[in-house]
């Protein structure tokens, strides 16, 4: 009787090593073209950013004084009063931030280097840049070097990481950003404990950022 091969049955037909091959290449080809999508994204709006900061550094009084002008007596008095409480609102929320965001990032570098792990730069870097997201970006900063602990580190390290994750995460979120941040923008910490969750479930992570401000100029006193 004949033998009856199939190409799917057949170990010598080269077809299903062909066909595997190209799904696997196109989907790598399909993840690196995401990645570079992606960081060619964020190099075009760090650039935009950029030069969007240059300029307003540059030209922003002017652009103010023009749209000022437009309004005549007492109304452009009052936005002018608005313009430049809102700037230094921000400004005091953007120096807190800053300044939480640095000291979570160099206690971190510490914690690790006391340890002897490895990525200490890298890791403080990256704390420091998602310190400017509150709650979350400090969680996921911390989450990082408890991770790179549990991979390289002894017990002691992982144990040690662990106890500081917690207890950084509680108490710079519970207690110091309410403080930092109510002194910044003259609100009481109670109300900017409940303002940021408020905004993030209102408007994601842009709401968390901008939450805090926004009722600070918006406030009595704005």
């Amino acid at each position: 009787m004949a033998r009856i091969e199939t190409p799917a049955t057949s170990i010598s037909n080269p077809e299903w090593v062909k066909t595997l091959a190209g799904q696997a290449g196109s989907g790598l080809f399909s993840t690196l073209t995401a990645l570079v999508q992606g960081l060619a994204g964020f190099a075009v709006t760090m650039l935009l950013g950029a030069l969007l900061t240059f300029y307003l550094l540059r030209d922003g009084s002017k652009g103010w004084a023009a749209v000022t002008r437009r309004f005549s007596g007492w109304r452009g008095e009052t936005v002018d009063v608005a313009g430049q409480k809102a700037v230094a609102v921000l400004s005091g929320y953007m120096v807190s931030t800053g300044a939480l965001a640095a000291f979570g990032a160099i206690s971190q570098a510490i914690i690790m280097w006391l340890l002897g792990l490895p990525l200490i730069l890298p890791i403080a870097m990256l704390s420091f840049i998602l310190g400017f997201i509150p709650y979350i970006g400090g969680a996921i900063g911390t989450l990082l070097a408890f991770l790179v602990a549990v991979k390289v580190g002894t017990t002691t390290d992982i144990v040690v990481m662990g106890i500081w994750t917690l207890v950084f995460n509680i108490v710079q979120g519970s207690f110091v950003a309410p403080i930092v941040y109510g002194k910044a923008v003259s609100l009481h910490p109670a109300i900017v404990l409940i303002a940021i969750p408020a905004g993030g479930q209102l408007a994601g992570i842009m709401g968390m950022f901008l939450a805090v401000p926004i009722l600070a100029i918006a406030g009595p006193g704005g």
